[in-house]
């Protein structure tokens, strides 16, 4: 297996405790990205080492649980995807945000890491899968930025402007 990695990064015009405040509210992801339609806490557990969550996908019904492995008050933390549904192929899965202040505004910077089961799991990631997951990436940096800025939950029809989200 290949790992498959996509390095982003966003500044956000808000404070690093604004940022985390978002991102921290674990259960609520959906408000920041128009890839999850539906999210919500799994464990009594909201935030810190150990939180999961559940999260429902646009594409394909797909369904993951997620758990933090990782967390830095404030600063960082990682996550790990630890059962998929609805997404053949893919395996291995886990995502890390950094918060980076940046005089007024804050750096967001995001990595989603996956692994392709197979052969054809690599050939498709290839062909399409990456590309494909690149941009539901850009397009979660974009909302983030997109609701810390404006107030407004993010939806699957929210016009985003990924043009800010860069390669990290």
């Amino acid at each position: 297996m290949k790992k498959t990695t996509i390095a982003r990064k966003v500044t956000v015009d808000a404070s690093p405790q604004k940022v985390w405040d978002a991102l921290a509210d674990f259960g609520s992801v959906s408000r920041l990205s128009p890839n999850i339609v539906k999210s919500y806490n799994t464990s009594e557990q909201a935030g810190g080492v150990g939180a999961t969550r559940h999260c429902d996908f646009a594409m394909m019904g797909a369904e993951v649980e997620e758990r933090i492995v990782e967390w830095n008050e404030g600063k960082s933390m990682k996550i790990d995807v630890y059962e998929v549904k609805n997404m053949p192929m893919i395996t291995d899965m886990k995502a890390e945000f950094s918060l980076i202040p940046d005089g007024k505004s804050t750096i967001v910077s995001g990595i989603f890491e996956y692994n392709m089961k197979g052969a054809l799991g690599i050939l498709m990631n290839n062909i399409t899968m990456k590309k494909m997951n690149e941009k539901a990436w850009v397009k979660f940096l974009a909302g983030i930025k997109h609701h810390l800025e404006s107030g407004e939950d993010v939806e699957k029809s929210t016009k985003l402007d990924t043009s800010t989200v860069e390669v990290l």
